[in-house]
């Protein structure tokens, strides 16, 4: 479950968004990581989603994926250059893997 969200107007019109529909509506309903190099972040989630060096995480309903979070919404959101680790361990620092 998503505790908080940082990054300006766009974050807090996500956590409004969320929060209007329920607290499950921030469950954590996927996290990928973009790893190809010949997509181009172009407005379509389908190819934004998979850019090398993004990672993108969905809010919300997850039942389609096999989940059990069963909102009436879903949103995906892409993070360009990206800092992240799993366990304490770093992956990606500004969109580079280190790993």
């Amino acid at each position: 479950m998503a505790v908080s969200f940082k990054g300006g107007a766009q974050a807090k019109e996500l956590n409004k968004m969320l929060t209007k529909v329920g607290e499950n509506a921030k469950a954590v309903a996927e996290f990928g990581i973009g790893t190809n190099p010949k997509a181009k972040i172009c407005g379509l989630i389908l190819e934004d989603e998979k850019v090398l060096g993004t990672v993108h995480i969905a809010f919300g309903n997850n039942i389609s994926m096999g989940g059990s979070i069963d909102v009436p919404i879903h949103i995906d959101c892409i993070i360009k250059s990206p800092s992240f680790a799993i366990d304490g361990k770093p992956i990606m620092e500004n969109g580079k893997f280190i790993i």
